[in-house]
């Protein structure tokens, strides 16, 4: 076997079938780690000669040097004097054991990191020692990462051992991060580095972007530096440079590269940066999924079948995972709902009658070469929808709903990955949206007859948890299964409260089942499941049991949190001291005393003792809007100051970026909230506040294609609830640029949403309607077989000056002037006609005709408008034809006009200009 194809095995974590092989000088190596070994493998005796028995190791340890030198210059020995391919394997042995001890258990017996220590430092220092100083190392942006975790030192130097490889610079180090170092720094020297020349250097730096996020995980908040410099790394020349000539091995690598690549981008809260990622690795896995609607029942008692949502998924045979087959560990007890009147799982009948857009036709990606892949290319939605029986696709129509076929491992790890993405981009309260995430979770859960991966078996039953913990009907069993998931696990729990199902034996290895799919699911430590455990204790009100969880994990933040968030401010300073007695480097625990006291000087401290980011966003709204009892006044450049320094250690915080360019724009600084807005946009795309006020940054640099081009997306976005700021803003940068389609459309949109509303064409820009009624007829009006050629502009604006303006014109002569304008261009002179006279009628029976001489002077107007109209209309051909005219008593009608118009306007208006001009039209009409 090849190399590379033992390092696509190995990324893939591919479990070992009859006949297969591994290239001969990391045979055992990668034999080990596949199958759940990685202890044995660092505890090989050969191994262990070359980790720890050499005499320069020995110097190294001995040399005084502080705690990470010492680590680095062993790592540094270690690429010299390893073989390359066996230092990856330990690299990548170091990293899977940290995971299980952490994150998917079972527990390790006995502490690698302690062995580990122990030969690289040679009992020089104590375990207690190696824990926090490596814990130290874990620091990042302000954050200490969770204390009690299961030997940090292998991680440490799994990730020391990436860098050294890779040849990357001390100062810049991602471990013992220098917070002096901004992140564009350290990714233009990781954007330097030769990361897929070979193979293995590809190997590596994947290996090594999957320890980042584990790092990423174990702090609190997601540091952006990780995030960045991980999407940074994990590029399609990864996947070329490890590129086998096995097509089902060559397509599963590139289904990971796109999976874990939206991974990175949900654990650094870019979620919407996923969505493309999701899209993609669907088209290459060829899985067929649909959300639809199937009749079904959902209780006991129900007699009759109501709608529900279904998702509907098959995969594509797979000859790596093979679809439903046993994983060789059993599954976390999956506990039943035990209800006198819910159904375990809705009982559906049939896929008719469907109300729930059509999936797009999936453009197809060449497994070649994954770099032909462009993320702005893509418009396919994430779960794509039937709107009814037509509309599923031919291969999923015939799927029976109560028992549809398993899916590839692979594939349900997408629908999971697409949960959390939909989950992080939606309203929590939505239940619709509820009901989406529920039918993804129970396509992964409900498959009869067949096994599905423990980790991502156990993911689902969390995730269906999270669910049913906010129905009153279903919180006993998703509280009582996510405490049973979080004890399962096994790591750090003294006492049980649920009995451990007895497990029974298997050929296989649980380790290696555990860990096979880790790296594409979203990482969840066990203390985060503890955590998020007494998240839901709090939300329900049982404060006691939430609070004896946070100290049982040694989570003093959370604690203080949970405090304050009940009103309890003085226990939450006294949980946060205590904490900063112990942890006076603590940043992130400084800053929330900050948050509680609001007491800048706080924040400044967290700010200088960790660069923590939050601690500089708060000073920023602090400074914007100051407390009244601060003596202090609102100050933009101090809010701007902070702003920006909290934005240089987190650039990928949307909230912050808006923040920022709404200061830019309230202090005219126009090139700022540009900038500020164009980083908004490029974390998340689909949100029209940010174009727009992206455009209100360009009109005012006088950039107009640029504020025009943001505009248009906005408005494309915001179709379901437009705003009509938006289009008024779009309605004038379209009329600078001549854009005159888009001035249409705009004007109509805006009738919609805002005239509409009140019946009124106060709102209706006149002199816009002008401009396009003037375009609109310097062209000749087509006729006879012509007629059928309008353009589209022609057609659209007739439509709109024609049926739309008159439903909400009341009282403006001017707009229905323009009207009887286009209809005359249309040879219809009894419509024109018709203009003129609801003209007048509308300004002559106006309230204020008696009181407001302007009010007169524009009936006069009217009248003497009509009145020509009259003259020059009446007697042309009529609207049926054969020999009648449009107004035969033209002359009558003109003439009583002016009489009505006079009676009402004699006792106040008797002596004005706009009586003379009556006297003329009366004389003049006699006179025709």
């Amino acid at each position: 076997m090849s190399l590379e194809k033992t390092l696509a095995r190995l990324l893939l974590l591919v479990p070992y079938s009859s006949g297969d092989e591994d290239h001969a000088s990391v045979k055992d190596a990668v034999r080990l780690i596949l199958e759940g070994r990685s202890r044995e493998l660092v505890a090989d005796q050969h191994i262990q000669s070359v980790l720890f028995g050499t005499p320069e190791i020995k110097a190294i340890a001995s040399s005084g040097a502080l705690f990470v030198d010492v680590l680095r210059r062993y790592t540094n020995h270690l690429v010299r004097v390893m073989q390359p391919e066996l230092f990856h394997m330990v690299q990548v042995a170091l990293l899977q054991l940290f995971i299980q001890g952490n994150f998917t258990g079972p527990s390790l017996q006995e502490s690698t990191g302690s062995d580990l220590g122990g030969g690289i430092f040679g009992g020089t220092v104590g375990q207690e020692m190696i824990h926090s100083e490596s814990l130290k190392l874990l620091s990042i942006e302000g954050q200490q990462p969770y204390d009690l975790m299961v030997d940090p030192l292998l991680l440490v130097v799994s990730l020391l051992m990436s860098e050294s490889f890779l040849g990357l610079s001390p100062e810049y180090s991602l471990v013992g991060k220098d917070m002096n170092i901004l992140v564009e720094q350290t990714i233009a020297r990781v954007s330097s580095l030769d990361t897929s020349s070979t193979a293995l250097r590809a190997s590596v730096t994947w290996f090594w972007v999957r320890a980042l996020q584990v790092h990423l995980v174990v702090v609190t908040e997601p540091p952006s530096v990780l995030t960045s410099v991980s999407s940074q790394l994990l590029t399609p020349a990864l996947v070329n440079a490890i590129a086998t000539n096995e097509p089902e091995l060559q397509r599963n690598l590139q289904l990971i590269y796109f999976l874990e690549k939206a991974r990175i981008h949900i654990h650094g809260l870019t979620e919407h940066l996923a969505t493309s990622f999701l899209i993609e690795a669907k088209r290459i896995s060829e899985l067929q999924l649909v959300l639809s609607g199937a009749k079904a029942k959902r209780t006991k008692f129900q007699k009759f079948h109501t709608s529900a949502l279904i998702i509907l998924a098959k995969s594509k045979e797979s000859s790596l995972y093979q679809t439903g087959a046993g994983n060789g560990d059993e599954n976390p007890e999956n506990f039943e709902l035990n209800s006198d009147l819910l159904l375990e799982r809705p009982q559906f009948e049939s896929l008719d009658d469907l109300e729930i857009s059509d999936e797009r036709n999936p453009k197809r990606v060449k497994f070649s070469d994954v770099s032909s892949f462009r993320t702005d290319e893509v418009e396919e939605p994430l779960l794509p929808i039937a709107i009814k029986t037509d509309d599923i696709p031919s291969g999923l129509r015939q799927l029976d709903p109560n028992d549809q076929p398993p899916l590839n491992d692979l594939d349900n790890v997408q629908l999971l990955l697409r949960l959390t993405t939909i989950k992080q981009t939606t309203p929590a309260s939505d239940p619709l949206i509820a009901e989406e995430l529920m039918a993804l979770v129970s396509r992964v859960l409900s498959v009869s007859g067949s096994k599905v991966n423990w980790t991502i078996f156990s993911r689902a039953l969390w995730e269906r948890s999270v669910l049913e913990t906010g129905k009153a009907k279903t919180i006993e069993r998703g509280i009582l299964q996510m405490t049973s998931l979080v004890e399962e696990i096994g790591i750090k729990i003294k006492s049980r409260i649920i009995p451990q199902a007895v497990e029974s034996p298997s050929s296989h290895s649980p380790e290696a089942s555990r860990l096979r799919f880790i790296h594409q699911l979203t990482l969840f430590p066990q203390w985060a499941m503890d955590a998020k455990l007494a998240d839901k204790y709090m939300s329900l009100g049982v404060l006691r049991s939430a609070i004896e969880i946070y100290e049982r994990l040694n989570m003093s933040c959370e604690a203080a949190l949970c405090y304050a968030a009940v009103g309890q401010e003085s226990e939450a300073e006294n949980v946060i001291l205590k904490r900063i007695e112990t942890h006076p480097q603590d940043a992130r625990a400084i800053s929330i005393l900050g948050d509680i006291r609001q007491d800048p000087a706080m924040w400044t401290k967290a700010w200088e003792i960790g660069r923590y980011p939050k601690a500089k966003s708060a000073l920023s709204r602090y400074y914007y809007n100051p407390p009244k009892d601060s003596q202090l006044v609102k100050s933009i450049p101090d809010a701007i100051k902070h702003m920006n320094d909290c934005l240089k250690i987190n650039p990928l915080n949307y909230e912050n970026w808006f923040f920022y360019g709404c200061l830019g724009l309230e202090s005219g600084q126009f090139e700022l909230s540009a900038e500020a807005f164009t980083r908004c946009v490029g974390l998340d795309d689909d949100n029209a506040h940010a174009l727009s006020n992206l455009a209100t940054s360009f009109i005012q640099l006088g950039q107009m294609k640029q504020a025009y081009n943001a505009l248009k997306k906005a408005v494309s976005i915001s179709q379901d609830k437009p705003s009509w700021k938006i289009l008024e803003n779009f309605l004038i940068v379209s009329v600078r640029l001549n854009e005159w389609n888009d001035v249409l459309m705009a004007s109509r949109e805006l009738i919609n949403v805002k005239v509409k509303a009140n019946r009124s064409e106060s709102s209706v820009d006149i002199p816009v309607i002008e401009q396009l009624v003037e375009i609109l007829v310097t062209s000749e009006y087509p006729t006879g077989e012509e007629q059928q050629r309008l353009s589209h502009f022609q057609a659209s604006c007739i439509d709109f000056v024609c049926n739309m303006l008159p439903t909400v014109i009341n009282s403006s002569g001017r707009l229905w002037r323009l009207i009887s304008r286009v209809e005359l261009w249309r040879k219809k002179p009894w419509a024109a006609l018709e203009c003129y006279e609801k003209a007048y009628r509308a300004l002559s029976q106006t309230t204020s005709l008696e009181t407001e001489e302007t009010t007169w002077n524009e009936a006069v107007e009217a009248c003497g408008d009509l009145v020509a109209a009259y003259e020059s209309l009446g007697e042309l051909e009529g609207k049926h034809g054969a020999g009648d005219i449009v107004c035969k008593d033209w002359k009558y009608k003109a003439r009583t006009s002016v009489r009505s118009l006079m009676s009402k306007g004699k006792d106040t208006w008797e002596d004005s200009p706009g009586w003379e001009r009556l006297q003329e039209l009366k004389e003049e009409i006699a006179n025709m």
